[in-house]
């Protein structure tokens, strides 16, 4: 069988780990890449050994290309994005889908126009360790979930180029870089219990001189509030070191344990365990395979090749990506108001 091939669009610190792993994944190649300037599209075409533009027309008119990877800055997503679909390719878009709810609805009608796959990069849903607790959520093992709680400390995010994820214009908003992920984890924990319907929020900045802004904590808490009194708490610190992610899952009959610890997101060789209760104590899971960033982009980019080729459903729909976006959107305007949200009076 051919191999599907790959047009890459950004070449950025994570730009740089797709072209890697899509090397890496059997049945996969990499065909050409594009960036914004000559100086990353001559380092491109020096480290990947394909050719590389600076002008997306000159990629998209290629053809030769199957899927188009988008590793680009959030604002950008929308314009790149369409464009594929409507050259005929599918896409690997990064998270998150786009800046808000408007422009994630004109991308997926895009994808459905062009009737091709388009997958959202929630890496950590192909994740073993939180695929191994989705499943025993799933299979009734816990009971009824009834409380999600995440806790994430770290080093503050790497800025970008020219610092793009700390402007608000380009980003989004910060949610949008992070938090976009729990969220997205967290309804899919607890979509047996429902959509989520409320969700409320507290944040600051570590710095007590610097005037706050919504947009920019350091320090951040939100509940998400679902039917019948299930809720979900997400709580991050930027303003730490390293990188320190705990998840727990309590339901009616027991309770799940992950944690996963390292110097950086993107390390190889982590500390993580996952743990169920028995019996007045803790009893060690066994995680088929080690989580991390890049493990979940392999398995990632290996699920989306399997969509293209055979129909495999993807763990994650282009509406559930927009489910994210939305919560990270409604999480910052509960921050700034002060007030419980209502989801179900969302705005679109």
């Amino acid at each position: 069988m051919a191999n599907l091939r790959f047009g890459l669009v950004g070449y950025g610190a994570w730009g740089k780990c797709h072209a890697q792993v899509i090397r890496s994944v059997p049945g996969c190649e990499l065909r050409a890449v594009c960036t914004r300037t000559e100086k990353s599209r001559a380092q491109a075409a020096a480290e990947t050994a394909v050719t590389a533009y600076t002008n997306l027309g000159d990629l998209l008119a290629r053809t030769d290309l199957d899927i188009i990877d988008i590793v680009v800055p959030n604002y950008l997503h929308e314009e790149i994005a369409c464009a594929a679909l409507e050259s005929g390719r599918h896409v690997l878009l990064e998270k998150p889908m786009s800046t808000n709810v408007a422009s994630c609805n004109r991308i997926l009608a895009g994808a459905q126009r062009a009737g091709r796959v388009l997958l959202v990069g929630h890496e950590m849903r192909f994740s073993a360790m939180y695929l191994r607790m989705r499943d025993l959520v799933k299979s009734g093992a816990l009971g009824e979930p009834r409380y999600v709680l995440i806790d994430l400390w770290r080093h503050a995010y790497r800025p970008g180029s020219e610092g793009w994820r700390l402007d608000p214009q380009r980003v989004g908003n910060w949610a949008l870089e992070e938090p976009v992920h729990y969220f997205d984890v967290i309804a899919w924990f607890l979509d047996s219990v429902g959509e989520p319907s409320t969700i409320r929020a507290q944040g600051n900045r570590s710095d007590p001189g610097f005037a706050f802004r919504a947009d920019t904590c350091d320090n951040f808490a939100a509940i998400v509030g679902y039917p019948g009194r299930a809720f979900a708490v997400f709580s991050q610190a930027l303003s730490a070191v390293e990188h320190h992610l705990s998840i727990k899952i309590f339901g009616s009959k027991a309770m799940l344990r992950a944690e996963w610890h390292a110097e950086l997101d993107r390390a190889e060789h982590p500390s993580y365990s996952l743990e169920i209760s028995d019996q007045g104590g803790l009893k060690r899971l066994e995680v088929a395979a080690t989580p991390g960033e890049m493990f979940e982009l392999k398995e990632e980019i290996a699920a989306l090749a399997r969509a293209v080729r055979d129909g495999v459903p993807l763990p994650v729909r282009p509406e559930e990506a927009r489910r994210a976006v939305m919560l990270c959107l409604e999480a910052q305007r509960a921050l700034e108001t002060g007030q419980v949200i209502r989801l179900d009076q969302a705005a679109g």
